[in-house]
Parts: structure tokens; C-alpha cells; sequence
């Protein structure tokens, strides 16, 4: 048995121990807090709200957990099923507060340095039109961005996530970058 099929095994273990006894979730929130968390990070600024947000995501898993079904086929992970509720939970907050708050309005840029001298010329890269430019896309390819780029989750990971093909997640967010792409350079043409 890998590694990776012994981490599953004892996933599964768990969720099926907390199916029994509700204390025994203790395990799959500290492995997932802080996954859930860093999602919802880049769609909300405001920390109350996101920690209200995270804390529906698993008070909702923990209240459901007994209609997560463990697939052999491993078309849908306990992770997947989370970011779902996740997902849920995020478009049901924009919806409530009637705002149009966009991911490029929020992204936290922390891991570039915060003298910009500090950062080498060849690297330096004009972020507030990018920012810009992803208020234009709707939801759905604000989320798809946020976990392949933020999260850094894998093309089989969001087609989970989704309940689609994996084909259909990398075609999709390809399409995506292409239009971010596309109304960038025509910005810039514009400019010149």
C-alpha cells in the first residue's frame, strides 16, 4: 500500500467515525481549515466575515456528514465535497448582501515583497490591471481562477470540486485566461 492510498484509508476511517460519533470530525477540521479557509481568503477581505463563512463550511459538513457518501471510484473526494459547500456558502453571502464584490478587489498580493524596490526589474509586474480586469469575469471564472491559481489545486481537483470532466475544467480555464488575456492586451493597445 503507497502513501497515498494509506492517507485515503485513514480519511476514510475517520469520516466514518464521525458518521458515529460527532467528535471524531475534530480530525478532518484541522486537516481542512486550513484549505477552507485560504479559499475563502481570496474571495472576502474582511476577517469576521470570512471566519463566518469557514465556520458555516463545516458546521454544514458537520451537520451533513451523513449524507457524504464515500465513492470507490473516487469521483468525489471529502475535499470536493467541501469546497462545494464552500462554494455554497460564498455565492450565498454575495447574494444576501446584494454586492457585487469581485475577487480582483481582494486579492491579497502577500507574497510579493512590500518595498517594491526589493522586487528585480525583470520580475516586476503591473498587477492593478489584471486586478481590474478580473471584476469583469462573472462567478464561476473568478472561482475556477481562485482554486487553480490561488489554491493551486490540480485540474482533477476542481473537476471534482465541479462534478465535471477534468477535460472540461482545463478547456474551461484556458478559455478564461485567454479573455483575461485578450482584454488585457486590447487595454494596452488602446494605451499606445
Amino acid at each position: 500500500m503507497d502513501d497515498k492510498e494509506e492517507k485515503l484509508n485513514e480519511e476514510i476511517y475517520h469520516i466514518k467515525r464521525a458518521k458515529k460519533d460527532i467528535k471524531d470530525f475534530d480530525y478532518l477540521y484541522r486537516k481542512y481549515y486550513p484549505k477552507i479557509n485560504n479559499y475563502v481568503y481570496h474571495r472576502v477581505y474582511e476577517d469576521s466575515i470570512r471566519q463566518e463563512i469557514v465556520s458555516n463550511v463545516f458546521f454544514k459538513a458537520m451537520k451533513k456528514l451523513h449524507m457524504f457518501t464515500i465513492f470507490e471510484n473516487k469521483r468525489s473526494s471529502f475535499s470536493a465535497w467541501l469546497f462545494r459547500i464552500a462554494m455554497s456558502e460564498l455565492n450565498q453571502y454575495f447574494r444576501d448582501r446584494k454586492r457585487d464584490t469581485r475577487i480582483g478587489n481582494k486579492v491579497r498580493w502577500n507574497y510579493l515583497p512590500d518595498d517594491e524596490d526589493d522586487i528585480p526589474e525583470r520580475v516586476k509586474i503591473k498587477f492593478e490591471p489584471i486586478r481590474q480586469k478580473m471584476q469583469d469575469l462573472n462567478q464561476e471564472e473568478q472561482d475556477l481562477l481562485t482554486l487553480r491559481f490561488f489554491e493551486k489545486m490540480r485540474y482533477k481537483e476542481i473537476a471534482q470540486v465541479y462534478k465535471k470532466k477534468e477535460t472540461a475544467i482545463k478547456v474551461r480555464i484556458h478559455r478564461i485566461m485567454k479573455k483575461l488575456r485578450q482584454s488585457l492586451e486590447g487595454e494596452y493597445n488602446e494605451d499606445i
